[in-house]
């Protein structure tokens, strides 16, 4: 039960860090958000490594592989912050719920997977889904979905590879340096492009970085606490409090389509669930390595 308190709470993170990020982008660009948020991330690791004394969990023997991980980490926020600044909340957030597809996909030729004609067919379905909400009504919305693809597909990549990271690294040494080189990555930025952000823009600014924070170990903590099985269906109820969101702050009430491909995206998503895990039952019953 707690564990599925903690991975609600993580969804919900998502969503107030992204649609406080829209808010910003109406002033800052996106890789300024990233910057921003990125520092307050900082501070707040840093200052409870230093109360817990806990700073030999940041010390890894993989550095290239935290530099990989957090280049296509960092892109990947980047992405999905433009993505918001283009489309409605709902619109945006259903989009790269395409990303579990794109990671079934992708672990065939970068984890040796394999993946039967059903999840093939589960894949398709939900880009087709995907297609459904992408109705794009203007230059603006179009750019939008190829910013949302482009997200849901480095957020895959991400996945594919925190899978073998998370083999032999500490959650926190994964989060710090993520922080640091996404902050040195965005810092490069800064002198050209970069500018002051007002006090109401720092009150935000604080809310997304907190919130991106938080986010990252509610879901850490979710997962510690029962199996992904259980909890990734959650991340699904993201669709609510986005429309909630983008209803309350900029009056966007999502069209029929949005519902529409939600739920085939979705159906698609859990199908796909349903058969990794019926799998690994079957494994087991056979006595089979998973």
């Amino acid at each position: 039960m707690k564990g599925a308190a903690f991975y609600a709470g993580a969804t919900f993170m998502v969503i107030v860090m992204n649609s406080f990020a829209k808010l910003l982008s109406e002033v800052h660009d996106p890789i300024e958000i990233v910057f921003y948020r990125n520092i307050v991330a900082l501070v707040f690791i840093c200052a409870f490594l230093t109360i817990k004394r806990d700073w030999h969990r940041v010390k890894t023997e993989r550095p290239i592989s935290h530099v990989y991980r957090s280049v296509l980490g960092t892109l990947s926020v980047v992405l999905v912050f433009h993505t918001y600044k283009y489309l409605p909340i709902a619109d945006a957030t259903t989009i790269l719920y395409a990303a579990p597809l794109i990671v079934t996909a992708l672990s065939v030729p970068m984890l040796g997977e394999r993946v039967g004609l059903p999840r093939w067919c589960a894949v398709l379905v939900g880009f087709i889904g995907v297609m459904v909400i992408s109705s794009p009504e203007g230059s603006e919305t179009l750019t939008g979905y190829f910013f949302g693809i482009g997200a849901a597909t480095t957020i895959a990549l991400v996945s594919v590879y925190l899978r073998e990271l998370g083999k032999t690294e500490d959650s926190m040494t994964t989060v710090f340096w993520f922080m640091v080189i996404g902050t040195i990555l965005t810092g490069l930025y800064m002198p050209f492009g970069g500018h002051l952000p007002s006090l109401t823009a720092c009150g935000i600014i604080f809310i997304v970085g907190t919130a991106g924070l938080a986010q990252q170990f509610l879901k850490t903590h979710g997962l510690a606490m029962a199996q992904a099985a259980i909890l990734t269906p959650i991340q699904f109820t993201g669709l609510i409090w986005a429309a909630f969101f983008g209803v309350v702050i900029y009056d966007d009430w999502p069209e029929a389509n949005i519902w529409i491909g939600a739920t085939i995206v979705i159906g698609a998503n859990l199908f796909i669930l349903w058969r990794e895990q019926r799998k690994k039952a079957m494994q087991v019953k056979k006595g089979e390595p998973l």
